[in-house]
C-alpha cells in the first residue's frame, strides 16, 4: 500500500534536485594509519609477487561484493539516486547511502542524510510505523558514532571506551551522545520493550558521567552489575605512551621476539584491503619503533588474522597472514607465509614455498602432526576444502586429500592439540551454522602413517552450532587438554546488545552461548560451561588464554562485538578460580573495552614477570576503525612464576606441541603440578611461544618434565631450576 510519505518524499527529494552536503570528517579518527609509500630496501621477487597480486585485487574489487568497501558502496548509491525514478527504490536507497556512508566513516554525512529524509517525509518517532523505525535506529547510533569519534578516538585517554566510562574516558564533547540520549529515549516511550535501544541508552548516559543517577528508573540497568565481582589484578592500557596503539578497522596480532634479542616485538594487521601489515619492534628501553618501511613488507596488505611458527627451523619465527575471511566465495584472497630473515627484515615466501592458495579463510594453525621434526601447516577456509600441508624440510605439498582432511565448510576456527596423550596433535575445526569437528591423528596400516578420524559426535564436541575462535588448554591441571569454544550467533548481529542487556538484567538470552569442554581422558569431554559460569552470551571474535596473576590457572580474555555500530558490548576478562570456576572480572580491571575485539595476545612485553595483553582493536567496515590496546599488568600477587624457551633438536625448532609439566612444593607443604602445551594459544591472536607459567605459592620447583614433539617422543627431566627467571632449554635428543 502506498503511503503518503512517499509522495512527500518525491517531492522534497526528486523534483526539487536536492542533494545532500557532507561535513568534513575527523580523518585522525576513522582512517588508517600514515599512508606508507616506499620501501627503503629492496623486495624480494616473492614480496614483488605478491603485492601485485594483492593490489591487483584492491583496484579489481567490486563493492557489491565486499561489504566493507563502503565508501565505493556509498558513491554507488548516490549515483543511482541521480536516475532512480521510483520512490519505493529512491527510499531504499537514500537509507543505503546513508548506512554506507556511517559505515565508511563518514559520520556527518550520514546524518544529514537521514535527518533530510526524515525531515522531508515530516517524520517523528512519534507518529512513525514500525516500518520506518530502522531510519532513527540507524540516526542514534550515527550519533553515538560521532560522540566516540570526537573523543574515543580524536581525544583519546586511557580510560576512552572502558566501561564502566569514568575519569578520563567521559566525553568532553557531548552533543553525539545527548542527540543519541534524545532518540533512544524516545523509541523507549513509543517501544519499551526494544531492550537494544535501552541498553544503548544506559552507555550514552555513562559516556556523559551521568550514569546510573539520571538514567530514568524504568529504563535503568543497575550499576550492581559493574561491581559484582573484586579483583587485586591491575590493568592499565598503555597503549599510546609504548606506540602500539596501531588504528585500524579488525584485524590480528603476533607477539614474538622477532629479532632474537630478548625482547618481544609486536606484528599487527588490518582487515581493509589495502591497509597495510606493521612492524612495531621493541627498543632496549622498552618502547617500541615502528619499522614497517624497512622490514621488506610494504605493499603487504589485508590481514585478518596471523599465526606463527618456525617454518623453516633457522631459529626465527615466521608467520602466515589471513585474508578474505567473511568475504564470500568471489573472495579469492591468498594467504601469505612471511619468512623472517632474522634482521628485522622478512619476505613473502608463498609461491616459493608451495603455498599459494587463493580461498577466504582468517584461520589456521600449525602443527607437526607426524613428528618428523618440521611443523605442518593446516588452513581451514570458508565454503572451500580445507587445506594440510605438510612440511619437507621447509617446502610444502598439499596432502589433504590423502589424509582425509578435505572439509568443506564455514570455517572460523583450528587449532592443534593432544587429546588422549598419545603424542600426536589432535585437530579440532569450529565452524559457523555447522556441527565442530574433533579429527583424532592415529596411525595407520603402514609404518609411519598417520590418518585422522571424526569423532566430534562420540566425543561430544559439536557444539556451539554458530562458533567462531576456540583452543586447547589444560585449565583444571590435571594433565588432559580441555576446549573452549566460543559461541558467534550471525543471525543475531542486529540484537548484539539486546543480548548484551539481556544477560545483564539475568533474562534469558537469545544468542549462541560458549562451551567449555572438559576432557575425560577417553576420547570423550564433558561440557561444563554451565558448572564453570561461562555460559554467557559474547559474541566472540578473537581471543586468548594466559595465567594474567601467576596463580598457576589460566585466565582468558575475549574481543568481542559484531559488525553493526550497535554492538557496543565490552570485551571480556575470566579468571581461572583455581580449576574450579571461573569469574568474570572485566569490570573490575577495567578492561571492558567496547569497541571492537579481534586478535588478543597474552605476553610479558615488558620482561616483569607477569603477563600482559595486547589486542587488536576496530571493526569490519571502513569507518569502525580504532587504536590497538597494550594492558600492561602491575599487580603485585605475590606468586611465583616462570618462563620456559624450548628448542628443539629432533622435534620442530620452536617445539611446538611440546607438553610441560612443572612439579611445584606449595607454602602448605604440598606438591602441586602445572601443565602447559607450547603454542600460540587461541585460534585468532598469536601469543609468544615462550611458555609464561604461574607458580602461585610455591617455595621452589621439585622438578620440569617435558615432552617433546619428536619421532620417539623423549621425555626430559630437568631439576634445579630457579622460579621467577627465564630458562632456555635445547632438546637432547640429536640433531636431525
Amino acid at each position: 500500500m502506498k503511503h503518503h510519505y512517499f509522495f512527500i518524499l518525491i517531492f522534497a527529494l526528486f523534483f526539487s534536485g536536492y542533494y545532500f552536503t557532507a561535513s568534513a570528517q575527523m580523518k585522525s579518527c576513522c582512517e588508517p594509519d600514515g599512508v606508507i609509500l616506499l620501501s627503503t630496501i629492496k623486495q624480494t621477487p616473492g614480496t614483488l609477487k605478491m603485492v601485485k597480486t594483492l593490489d591487483s585485487i584492491g583496484k579489481n574489487a567490486n563493492p557489491e561484493d565486499f561489504y566493507l568497501m563502503n565508501a565505493a558502496r556509498m558513491e554507488l548509491f548516490k549515483k543511482k539516486l541521480e536516475t532512480e525514478k521510483d520512490p519505493y527504490k529512491r527510499l531504499e536507497y537514500y537509507f543505503k547511502y546513508g548506512n554506507e556512508a556511517l559505515n565508511a566513516g563518514k559520520t556527518d554525512e550520514a546524518i544529514n542524510v537521514i535527518e533530510q529524509v526524515l525531515s522531508a517525509m515530516k517524520l517523528t518517532v512519534e507518529n512513525s510505523t514500525p516500518q520506518f523505525k530502522l531510519y532513527f535506529d540507524l540516526l542514534a547510533i550515527a550519533y553515538m558514532r560521532k560522540g566516540e569519534l570526537e573523543n574515543c578516538a580524536a581525544n583519546h585517554t586511557a580510560q576512552s571506551c572502558i566501561i564502566p566510562i569514568r575519569g578520563g574516558g567521559i566525553h568532553k564533547f557531548t552533543t553525539g551522545s545527548e542527540k543519541a540520549i534524545e532518540l533512544y529515549s524516545m523509541l523507549l516511550v513509543k517501544y519499551p520493550d526494544d531492550l537494544q535501544s535501552r541498553y544503548l541508552l544506559n552507555i550514552a548516559y555513562m559516556t556523559l558521567g551521568k550514569y546510573p543517577t539520571e538514567v530514568p528508573k524504568q529504563w535503568l540497568i543497575e550499576s550492581a552489575v559493574f561491581t559484582k565481582n573484586t579483583s587485586n589484578i591491575i590493568l592499565k592500557d598503555v597503549a599510546v605512551a609504548k606506540a602500539v596503539d596501531m588504528n585500524g578497522i579488525s584485524g590480528s596480532c603476533v607477539v614474538e621476539d622477532l629479532d632474537n634479542d630478548g625482547l618481544l616485538d609486536i606484528m599487527a594487521s588490518s582487515y581493509g584491503l589495502s591497509d597495510q601489515i606493521r612492524y612495531m619492534h621493541q627498543q632496549n628501553d622498552g618502547s617500541f619503533k615502528n619499522e614497517t618501511v624497512s622490514t621488506g613488507l610494504v605493499g603487504i596488505t589485508g590481514g585478518l588474522n596471523l599465526i606463527h611458527a618456525d617454518y623453516n627451523n633457522d631459529g626465527f619465527a615466521d608467520f602466515i597472514i589471513l585474508r578474505g575471511g567473511w568475504l564470500g566465495k568471489n573472495a579469492k584472497f591468498p594467504f601469505s607465509l612471511i619468512k623472517n630473515n632474522g634482521n628485522n627484515t622478512f619476505e613473502d615466501v608463498t609461491l616459493e614455498s608451495g603455498l599459494y592458495s587463493p580461498a577466504p579463510t582468517q584461520t589456521a594453525s600449525w602443527g607437526d602432526f607426524n613428528n618428523d621434526g618440521w611443523i605442518d601447516l593446516f588452513v581451514a577456509h570458508e565454503n572451500y576444502p580445507c587445506q594440510l600441508f605438510m612440511n619437507i624440510k621447509g617446502k610444502f605439498k598439499d596432502v589433504t586429500v590423502k589424509y582425509g582432511l578435505n572439509l568443506t565448510t564455514f570455517a572460523k576456527g583450528c587449532v592443534w592439540g593432544d587429546i588422549n596423550n598419545d603424542g600426536f596433535p589432535d585437530l579440532y575445526i569450529s565452524t559457523l551454522g555447522a556441527p565442530n569437528k574433533l579429527l583424532l591423528n592415529k596411525p595407520g596400516k603402514n609404518p609411519g602413517e598417520r590418518l585422522f578420524f571424526d569423532i566430534s559426535k562420540s566425543a561430544g564436541v559439536e557444539e556451539p552450532l554458530y562458533s567462531f575462535p576456540t583452543w586447547f588448554f589444560d585449565f583444571d591441571n590435571d594433565g588432559w587438554l580441555d576446549i573452549f569454544v566460543s559461541g558467534y550467533d550471525t543471525r543475531r548481529f542486529s540484537l548484539v546488545a539486546e543480548d548484551a542487556a539481556r544477560d545483564m538484567l539475568g533474562l534469558p538470552v537469545l544468542g549462541e552461548l560458549p562451551r567449555l569442554y572438559h576432557n575425560n581422558g577417553n576420547n570423550t569431554f564433558t561440557d561444563v560451561s554451565v558448572a564453570y559460569d561461562v555460559n554467557h552470551v559474547n559474541y566472540t571474535m578473537g581471543c586468548n588464554f594466559g595465567d594474567i596473576d601467576n596463580d598457576g590457572w589460566l585466565d582468558y580474555y575475549l574481543g568481542t562485538g559484531a559488525p553493526e555500530y550497535t554492538s557496543i558490548i565490552p570485551n571480556k576478562l575470566y579468571h581461572n578460580l583455581a580449576g574450579k570456576k571461573f569469574e568474570d572480572i572485566t569490570y573490575a580491571t577495567n578492561t571492558g573495552h567496547i569497541q571492537k575485539g579481534h586478535g588478543v595476545a597474552f605476553a610479558d612485553i615488558d620482561n616483569d614477570g607477569d603477563q600482559d595483553i595486547y589486542a587488536v582493536i576496530g571493526g569490519a567496515v571502513e569507518g569502525d576503525r580504532f587504536r590497538n590496546v597494550l594492558f600492561e599488568n602491575s599487580t603485585i600477587s605475590g606468586n611465583q612464576w616462570i618462563k620456559l624457551k624450548l628448542e628443539g633438536t629432533g622435534s620442530n625448532r620452536s617445539a611446538i606441541g611440546a607438553r610441560v609439566r612443572i612439579k611445584v612444593k606449595t607454602t602448605t607443604g604440598h606438591f602441586q603440578n602445572f601443565y602447559h602445551t607450547v603454542s600460540t594459544g587461541g585460534s585468532f591472536g598469536s601469543k609468544p611461544l615462550t611458555i609464561a607459567a604461574g607458580l602461585g605459592n610455591a617455595t621452589g620447583i621439585e622438578e620440569i618434565e617435558i615432552r617433546w614433539p619428536n619421532a620417539k617422543q623423549s621425555t626430559e627431566i630437568i631439576t634445579g631450576v630457579s622460579m621467577n627467571t627465564l630458562v632456555n632449554v635445547k632438546e637432547a635428543a640429536g640433531k636431525q
